[in-house]
């Protein structure tokens, strides 16, 4: 079982999130902006973090970043409703490990944290 750390302002989305990744058998942290999901990963050991890129007082970018400079940082996935080519400057200077594109498919969402968390 991985710690999965999951922070998305859209509750609906965080929510499912949370529920697809623990039937997976994943235990899930949630957090409902990006300050709560820095200090979350800075207290906690966690396998796999997803941050949506949008996000309230600190975006995704911000908060990969601050985690990515430790070289014990687990994976990073940032989830992203903004066009990937605008935007891959910023995806690649955050220090993140993947991106998946809103709206996802659940089975996409499933296999790249598993093999983010089976490369950690």
């Amino acid at each position: 079982m991985a710690k999965i750390l999951v922070a998305d302002d859209e509750d609906e989305l965080l929510e499912m999130i949370r529920f697809t990744l623990d039937a997976d058998g994943h235990a899930v942290t949630t957090a409902r902006d990006g300050k709560q999901a820095l200090a979350l990963a800075q207290k906690g050991t966690f396998d796999c973090i997803v941050l949506d890129v949008m996000m309230p007082h600190l975006d995704g970018y911000h908060v990969a970043s601050m985690l990515s400079g430790n070289p014990n940082s687990p994976p990073i996935l940032l989830l992203t409703s903004r066009d990937f080519d605008q935007d891959q400057s910023a995806i690649k200077g955050s220090g993140a490990t993947a991106f998946l594109s809103k709206p996802f498919e659940i089975p996409e969402l499933l296999k790249t944290v598993r093999d983010l968390v089976e490369a950690h």
